[in-house]
């Protein structure tokens, strides 16, 4: 990233530009075509062709750069151009098309009643293709081919009337009959209407550079969701991965009933001794992804890897009414992977302890620095169960809350109770018969 710009958000806006060119292109197209149909209507073919040929000469370079800009063919360059030319264009309607091939009906009074309107369409379509510089710029065309046409018009005109002819008759029959004259040129109105012209430019082009500012806002708040939940998104499900995301990476503080889990392998730091740091992580990288597969599936957290040894927990802070079983799958499927897969070419074995009871847990740090953790004595008992296994010669134990909690699922041996220090009375505790 360099300058505080994003090299995604050039990108995305040129995208967004291209999408509401074509837009525009097609609204444009569509009302040049209503245009040709409506003179073949009016006028008919023989007295209409003269008008006809020009719109259609408008709708053939509309249908050309709408083909470019589809076909990303189109440059910078060329939307102005366009812009510059479809004004001209315009100018040169509104300066020689008369209403009729007769020639009574003088073409100031074509211009006035056509012209401005012409030209404010075109500006107002412009601001789809959300670029303010393109806006302005079709604005500053829309003035000088307003001025053209009206000046090519008045310059062949042989009889002028303006408002100074009112002179100091300023009766309402004067100005009436200066007003509706065909020959009127009305300079003091093509004054106003560049004024307007340019000011609905300029408002326009804030509301654009407004509108831009926020999509630039929305994609850089799109891409660093995309960072978080890629970050968050190796170790733990999409949605909590996403809730960090819109939660600027902070959970607030929860009490939770959980099962959390807890597993070490058995005999690896005599193995870290021998091994290269790199074939450490080789080993760990693989059985972890598996870990976090393991986990994940059963709509679990990981919440730690700790040396060679990973937390998890169910139900915080995912919703999971069935926290105790999924804890209790989850150890099942570790252990039955460790027996039949090797991980970066080792084989392992591991051991489980399973803890259910309530849990706090919340994000926690400094500012630059923060990690989801777990706090309570159900995570301080699910590691004593972990250690206990070594002890009784087992590979997975659980406390008692956790197997009722879970209906007691399968044959279970007890393996006697245990003391924890700061609970009243023991812990009871007990080993899947498969596992031990």
């Amino acid at each position: 990233m360099q300058n505080g710009k994003s090299p995604g958000i050039n990108p995305a806006l040129a995208a967004t530009e291209r999408a509401g060119l074509r837009i525009v292109l097609a609204i444009r197209n569509a009302i040049v075509t209503f245009g040709i149909l409506f003179i073949g209507v009016t006028q008919g073919l023989q007295n209409g062709w003269f008008g006809m040929s020009v719109i259609s000469v408008f709708l053939g370079i509309g249908l050309v750069y709408r083909w470019l800009v589809v076909r990303q063919r189109d440059r910078q360059w060329m939307r102005y151009a366009f812009a510059s030319l479809d004004m001209a264009l315009l100018g040169l309607v509104a300066a020689v098309i008369p209403l009729s091939m007769h020639g009574e009906v003088p073409q100031i009074f074509v211009f006035r009643v056509y012209g401005a309107p012409l030209f404010f369409f075109l500006l107002a379509t412009s601001a789809l293709s959300l670029s303010p510089r393109l806006v302005m710029w079709t604005g500053a065309s829309a003035v000088v081919a307003l001025w053209t046409a009206w000046g090519w018009i008045v310059w062949q005109m042989e009889r002028r009337v303006t408002w100074a002819q009112i002179a100091d008759d300023r009766s309402a029959d004067t100005y009436i009959r200066i007003v509706l004259d065909p020959d009127h040129i009305q300079l003091a109105n093509r004054v106003t209407e560049t004024a307007l012209i340019l000011a609905a430019s300029l408002v326009t082009a804030v509301a654009v550079a407004r509108a831009r500012r926020l999509l630039h806002d929305q994609v850089l708040a799109e891409q660093a969701r995309g960072r978080v939940a890629e970050v968050f998104g190796r170790f733990v499900p999409e949605e909590v991965a996403e809730r960090l995301s819109d939660a600027d990476g902070t959970l607030p503080p929860a009490r939770h009933q959980a099962s959390v889990l807890f597993l070490d392998i058995q005999g690896f730091t005599h193995f870290a001794e021998q091994a290269s740091p790199n074939r450490i992580v080789e080993v760990l990288d693989a059985f972890f992804d598996r870990v976090s597969d393991a986990v994940t599936a059963e709509r679990g957290v990981v919440i730690s890897f700790i040396g060679d040894a990973a937390l998890a927990a169910f139900n915080a802070p995912l919703d999971n009414t069935e926290h105790a079983a999924a804890a209790m799958r989850t150890a099942r499927r570790l252990l039955d992977i460790v027996k039949t897969e090797v991980f970066a070419g080792e084989t392992l074995a591991i051991r489980v302890g399973i803890a259910t009871g309530p849990v706090a847990a919340a994000t926690v740090g400094g500012r630059g620095r923060r990690a989801y953790t777990l706090y309570g004595d159900t995570v301080n008992l699910a590691q004593r169960l972990e250690a206990k296994n070594k002890e009784l010669g087992t590979t997975l134990l659980v406390d008692g809350d956790t197997w009722d909690a879970a209906n007691r699922p399968g044959p279970v041996r007890a393996m006697g109770e245990m003391s924890v220090r700061g609970r009243e009375r023991p812990v009871q505790v007990f080993a899947p018969k498969h596992t031990v």
